[in-house]
């Protein structure tokens, strides 16, 4: 199962789906495939910080009665559990990134969109509903569960996504895609880890710019220079003229970086890519400078004293 947990293939092709296999992933498309599987049951409560020690869906909250900022995590393709037959082959990364923004005094929501439903990887297509239509609603869903609870500031809710989860970002931030789902109100900000910026898609192999443009909240691109599963180049281009056009985008490469340099349990791992071999490398600096700017970004961006 390694060998498959953070691919992006099942981005690169338009199985992700659903209901049309060469649909492009455009707003009434996705909003019509949102239903390809039940909506998630968040926690019903908090889960102690010191009793996360697994990774899975789950809740984190600073002490106090808050009200506090909130985020929400989104994993990569691989979910947060690689193998069923060995527990120990799983996500560490992300409970690490959920409980680095509890410590950072943010109320922490760890989706999981794939386990709940009995995917255990959807990195070369849709498992049990779990396509991409269905992840972006998972998402506007997560903002609003977060907005109720009583010790959430609803004005200060952001989503950080890694990878696939980068890439739902994408469509969240979006007025077109926040409409046709029917959202009042999404997040508050936005942080995309090494997102796929451009997606293959039908029996031609068409590339297809996801980069929306009407973006509508602040977002942070954190992209790897040596990245050739989702290259920084890509999304480089494709914002260049958004960030000039006024919209609240931030950028930074990491030029050395490549994709998944926050996964640990990953480190030298190696696959096919379509643009040659495709290597995580672990990156204990980048890891530590990408959460400063990711902090920093968001106390910016929700105003946070």
């Amino acid at each position: 199962m390694l060998k498959t947990c953070c691919s992006i293939f099942a981005i690169l092709f338009s199985a992700l789906l659903a209901c049309n296999a060469y649909a492009q992933p455009t707003p009434s498309n996705l909003a019509g495939d949102a239903g390809s599987a039940p909506d998630l049951a968040f926690p019903a409560a908090v889960t102690p910080v010191a009793e996360a020690d697994y990774p899975k869906m789950l809740l984190l909250k600073p002490d106090g009665d808050g009200p506090f900022p909130a985020v929400v995590l989104g994993h990569q393709c691989g979910g947060l559990v690689f193998s069923r037959a060995n527990p120990q082959a799983a996500n560490w990364s992300m409970l690490e990134w959920a409980k680095r923004f509890h410590s950072a005094g943010y109320v922490t929501l760890l989706i999981d969109f794939m386990g709940p439903r009995g995917a255990q990887q959807v990195c070369q297509g849709p498992q049990a509903g779990v396509t991409l239509g269905r992840t972006v609603k998972d998402f506007y869903q997560a903002a609003d569960y977060l907005r109720k609870l009583p010790y959430v500031n609803p004005a200060k809710v952001a989503m950080v996504g890694y990878s696939q989860g980068a890439l739902s970002a994408l469509f969240n931030n979006s007025k077109s895609f926040r409409e046709e789902f029917r959202q009042a109100r999404g997040f508050d900000a936005y942080v995309s880890f090494y997102p796929p910026c451009r997606i293959m898609f039908g029996p031609n192999r068409f590339f297809n710019d996801v980069v929306q443009k009407d973006i509508e909240k602040p977002h942070l691109f954190l992209l790897g220079g040596a990245d050739n599963e989702a290259p920084a180049s890509d999304c480089e281009a494709l914002l260049a003229p958004i960030k000039a056009s006024g919209k609240p985008v931030q950028v930074h490469t990491y030029a050395a970086e490549t994709h998944c340099w926050d996964c640990k349990s990953l480190n030298g791992f190696s696959k096919p890519g379509l643009l040659g071999t495709v290597t995580y490398t672990y990156s204990e600096s980048a890891t530590i400078d990408s959460f400063a700017r990711t902090k920093a970004f968001l106390a910016e961006s929700l105003r946070l004293p």
